[in-house]
């Protein structure tokens, strides 16, 4: 084996190439960050000047990248989502009323910024071929997602939430500039809340071009009449109480969260 090392990939976020090595060293690769340690110190002053290098040694050059070029948005969420102890198993009442045994806490992933950039960079990434002036999100869990996906893509940001048992906008925000708009969420499962904002929107006259998501819970089957974004596509089963196969089990049913998500 060659002793050079050469770089396959370059890095401004430091989580992203970080997930990038990990990934690479479970395939039995041996994998090495240049200027690491200069990026996680000075993050705000490195910038573009010093990328973080991904390099590993040159026999393995050409299997390495091409494994690393297969490396989707699907895998990093749900990487991220494991790393940030996310991925809840049990028997879960859902705001939507739905039973389930599979549940993401999303704030476990909030928590970390840098995990949260990272996703949002992803998903900003999906959004940029569309042509839109603002970002909403929705309350509460959403509005990080969106401000940050906004401030990545240069976008005006603002956000929606329920007064009165109404999904509305924030009052206070200047809505004459916000013509054609974005929506964010971060998990889905029956759309029931994206909808409301999408009617939120076109109630202000605004054209809603995309939706955006960290977590698609329906596997790829909503119907939301605009383009799909997801990071990561989830089939988790759902039940009706009175069909729910874990409470003919008697296992213990737990309420997490305490959104208004459906």
């Amino acid at each position: 084996m060659s002793h050079d090392l050469v770089t396959i990939a370059t890095f401004t976020d430091i989580f992203e190439a970080e997930m990038a090595k990990a990934f690479l060293e479970e395939s039995g690769f041996e994998v090495y960050l240049q200027n690491e340690r200069f990026q996680s110190m000075y993050a705000s002053m490195a910038g573009d000047m010093y990328k973080i290098e991904l390099q590993v040694f040159k026999d393995a050059e050409q299997e390495a990248t091409d494994l690393l070029n297969a490396l989707d948005d699907s895998y990093l969420a749900g990487e991220i989502l494991k790393k940030e102890n996310a991925l809840l198993e049990g028997h879960f009442l859902l705001t939507s009323g739905n039973h389930s045994n599979r549940y993401i806490e999303k704030i476990r992933v909030l928590q970390n910024p840098e995990a949260t950039h990272t996703l949002c960079k992803r998903l900003a990434e999906r959004l940029s071929e569309y042509d839109f002036d603002t970002v909403i999100g929705p309350a509460y869990g959403a509005i990080v997602l969106a401000y940050e996906v906004a401030r990545i893509l240069g976008k005006r940001f603002v956000f929606t939430q329920r007064k009165d048992g109404e999904m509305v906008f924030r009052s206070g925000f200047d809505l004459t500039k916000t013509k054609k708009v974005v929506v964010i969420e971060d998990i889905v499962s029956t759309g029931g809340s994206v909808q409301e904002v999408l009617s939120c929107a076109s109630q202000k006259g605004m054209e809603v071009v995309a939706i955006g998501l960290l977590v698609d819970r329906s596997g790829g089957q909503l119907e939301m009449g605009v383009p799909v974004e997801s990071l990561l596509k989830m089939e988790v089963p759902l039940w009706a109480p009175e069909s729910c196969e874990l409470c003919k089990l008697e296992i213990p049913l737990t309420k997490p969260g305490s959104s208004d998500k459906h």
